[in-house]
């Protein structure tokens, strides 16, 4: 999550530097990905405990795959 942040950061201030539109476009093409994955695993970790949790089972309370929630 943290790493994603960062990439889609460097990769941000990156895109500027060529003159290419067709690399300044690839260069924003992963920026976005990263972007997108550092949004979308939280959410989906949190998704995953809360779908563990709903079962009954002891698993969400010995594993805990959101520390910050």
């Amino acid at each position: 999550m943290i790493g994603g942040a960062i990439l889609s950061y460097i990769l941000h201030n990156a895109s500027a530097f060529p003159k290419n539109p067709q690399a300044v476009q690839e260069i924003k093409d992963w920026r976005n990905r990263a972007a997108f994955a550092s949004i979308t695993t939280p959410l989906f970790a949190l998704v995953m405990q809360l779908f563990i949790g709903f079962t009954g089972t002891d698993l969400a309370t010995c594993v805990d795959l959101v520390p910050f929630v």
